[in-house]
């Protein structure tokens, strides 16, 4: 299915948040140490209610120009998978995400190594479920039946450094959702996404391509399969 691309920025605060208790149950506080589990349990509700996610879209002309490469709206993109997922579409949905500066205001016990470690696992459920939502607005808002999504730097082939094409695609407006690109190719809040959704109904998950198997993020296994099929 296909929509026609439109020149409008699109900025979405999102109202999605995490569940605090099955957020509590993941951090696998130890026991026997009640004081810890308190502080930690108000930091987990602390943090995410003091999380200001938004985002910003736009609807995207787009076009494989080889295996390797895609143009978005005369912007190339290198990467085999992306080029594979794009076949056949006209229209994409790049994005800017952010779970925002406020959590980082959020007071700590000073020292406190294992609070810092659980608030930034907070952190990085924010941001998913922020970009989940993200999705399902963008599907809602298009009509669309399913939706995929890929990101720079998730996996090796579409890595971090094609993240500067990518925000090229937003001409300056980043700073509308207080999102900065550094030179190196790091985004500050650091907890922020850039990608591209795109209308998909064979339930395409970058798990699939990443070798990564302790990320926290993961939704499938490694899939040798489809690394063939997407990469070879």
């Amino acid at each position: 299915m296909t929509t026609r691309p439109d020149t409008a920025f699109h900025r979405l605060d999102i109202p999605a948040r995490p569940d605090s208790a099955k957020l509590i149950e993941r951090l696998r506080m130890p026991r026997g140490n009640e004081r810890l589990r308190k502080a930690a349990v108000a930091m987990v509700h602390d943090a995410i209610a003091a999380a200001r996610p938004r985002a910003l879209y736009r609807a995207a002309a787009a076009r494989v120009i080889d295996r390797d490469t895609v143009e978005v709206e005369g912007v190339r993109l290198r990467s085999r998978s992306l080029s594979r997922n794009l076949e056949h579409l006209e229209t994409v949905y790049p994005f800017l995400a952010t779970i925002g500066r406020e959590i980082d205001a959020l007071p700590l016990p000073p020292g406190s190594m294992t609070l810092n470690f659980y608030l930034d696992m907070v952190k990085t459920a924010v941001l998913v479920t922020a970009v989940d939502y993200l999705a399902g607005h963008i599907k809602w808002e298009y009509g669309l039946t399913g939706t995929a999504h890929m990101n720079p730097g998730e996996i090796q082939d579409w890595p971090i450094g094609e993240q500067g094409p990518l925000f090229a695609l937003f001409a300056g407006r980043e700073a509308d959702i207080g999102l900065e690109l550094k030179p190196s190719g790091i985004m500050k809040p650091v907890k922020s996404r850039s990608g591209i959704i795109f209308p998909n109904e064979t339930g395409f998950l970058t798990c699939f391509l990443c070798t990564q198997a302790h990320c926290p993020g993961r939704r499938s296994r490694y899939d040798e399969a489809k690394v063939r099929d997407y990469l070879g």
